[in-house]
C-alpha cells in the first residue's frame, strides 16, 4: 500500500487526508511519551485496508491489519460478553513433554481455534522446591538503562557466574525505542535494578525461597523481603478467576504472540508462551485465551508479560540453551526474530 498523504506526528496526533486522528489508546510504559496506536477508519483509504498506524518520536510505520480476529467493541454491552468475544476457544490435538531436570518440565502443545486454525503453546512447570528463578540482565549486571541483550547471551553471562540456567523466557515490558528501561519492578539478587515504587504487578522469590505472584500496590512492605522479581502488564487471573484480560481493548482482544507466568495454590511457577502472526503456523492468543488456559493449567494468580517479537522460550539440550518457539514480530513475521531484550527469567536446579 502506497500513502502519500501522511504528515509529520506531533503531540500524539496522526493527521490522514486532513483529517486529525488522536491515538485510541496508550498503555502506560515508561515510553509513553514518544509511543502511540492510532486506527484509522477503512474508508480512508482505497484498497480498503484496515490499517493501524504506530508512531514514535523517530518514525511512522504503517501496519496492515494481520488478524482476523478483531471485532467491533461498540456493539458489546458488558464486560462478560467481550470476555466471551475473544475466547479463542483453544482445544490441545496433542501434547510433548520433555524433562529438563528434577522439578522443570517443558511441554509443547499443538491446538486449534473454534475455526481450527492453529496455534502452538509452550510451557515451563516449575516445582519451586527443586528449582530456583534467576533474573537476566544484560551481562548479568545491575545497570537499568542504555543495556539490552539476547536472551541466549543473559542467560551466558549467569553461568559464567555460576547460575546453571536449564531454561528461560523472556520477561518484562521495556523502552524498546528508547533507552531499553523495564516497565515495572525488577529485583536481582535483592537489589532493585529498577522502579522500585512500581505498582504493576511482579512475579518473584522471595528471600526464603517462597514463589509469590503479588504488586506492592497489593502488599507494600513486600519490597525488603524480594530476592528476585520481574514486572508485567495485567494481572489476567486472580483468585483462580479471570481478572483484567483487557477484553475491549485491541491490545486485550487482537491475538498476539503471548508470554505470561503463574502460580498455583502450592507455590509452582506455570511459564506459558503462544506463537502468532504465522497464519499457516500459529495465529497467537487473546489475553483471554492465557487466562483460559492457566486457569485449566491450575494456576490462581497469573501476569501477562511481554509479548510480541519479545516472546520466547529456551531449554538446555545437550549442553547449549535451544530456542524451541517461533518469535515473530509485526514487520518480519517469518523471520526467526533473537530480540535483544532488558531482562528474562532463568530458572535453575535447587542445589
Amino acid at each position: 500500500m502506497i500513502i502519500e498523504t501522511l504528515r509529520p506526528v506531533f503531540n500524539a496526533r496522526l493527521f490522514v487526508n486532513k483529517t486529525v486522528y488522536r491515538d485510541e489508546f496508550n498503555l502506560d510504559e515508561p515510553y509513553d511519551r514518544c509511543a502511540h496506536i492510532f486506527r484509522i477508519p477503512k474508508d480512508v483509504f482505497k484498497s480498503g485496508a484496515y490499517p493501524v498506524f504506530y508512531c514514535s518520536g523517530r518514525f511512522l510505520r504503517l501496519i496492515e491489519k494481520r488478524s482476523p480476529f478483531e471485532f467491533d467493541v461498540t456493539s458489546v454491552k458488558n464486560e462478560a460478553e467481550l470476555i466471551e468475544n475473544s475466547d479463542s476457544k483453544t482445544e490441545v490435538e496433542t501434547t510433548e513433554t520433555e524433562t529438563l531436570s528434577d522439578g522443570l518440565t517443558y511441554t509443547h502443545y499443538f491446538c486449534r481455534d473454534k475455526d481450527s486454525l492453529p496455534i502452538h503453546i509452550f510451557c515451563l512447570d516449575a516445582d519451586m522446591k527443586k528449582v530456583s528463578l534467576h533474573v537476566g540482565t544484560p551481562n548479568d549486571g545491575y545497570k537499568s538503562r542504555f543495556v539490552r541483550q539476547t536472551i541466549p547471551d543473559m542467560a551466558k553471562a549467569a553461568e559464567k557466574n555460576g547460575v546453571p540456567v536449564i531454561a528461560a523466557v523472556n520477561a518484562d515490558f521495556f523502552d524498546i525505542f528508547g533507552d531499553f528501561h523495564p516497565a515495572g519492578l525488577c529485583v536481582k539478587n535483592g537489589k532493585v535494578v529498577a522502579n522500585a515504587s512500581s505498582t504493576r504487578p511482579f512475579i518473584g522469590i522471595k528471600k526464603d525461597g517462597t514463589a509469590v505472584l503479588t504488586s506492592l500496590s497489593e502488599e507494600p512492605g513486600i519490597l525488603s523481603e524480594l530476592y528476585s522479581a520481574v514486572s508485567g502488564l495485567q494481572l489476567i487471573l486472580k483468585d483462580g478467576e479471570i481478572y483484567d484480560v483487557a477484553a475491549g481493548e485491541p491490545f486485550g482482544y487482537v491475538r498476539h504472540p503471548r508470554t505470561a507466568a503463574g502460580i498455583r495454590k502450592d507455590g509452582s511457577i506455570f511459564i506459558v508462551e503462544v506463537d502468532g502472526r504465522i497464519p499457516d503456523y500459529s495465529n497467537g492468543a487473546s489475553l483471554t485465551d492465557l487466562a483460559v488456559f492457566m486457569k485449566a493449567h491450575g494456576c490462581v494468580r497469573a501476569l501477562n508479560l511481554d509479548g510480541g517479537g519479545s516472546s520466547s522460550v529456551y531449554t538446555k539440550t545437550d549442553g547449549e540453551l535451544l530456542l524451541r518457539t517461533n518469535p515473530a514480530d509485526l514487520f518480519r513475521p517469518n523471520d526467526k526474530l533473537i530480540r535483544k531484550e532488558f531482562n528474562c527469567i532463568l530458572f535453575y536446579p535447587r542445589t
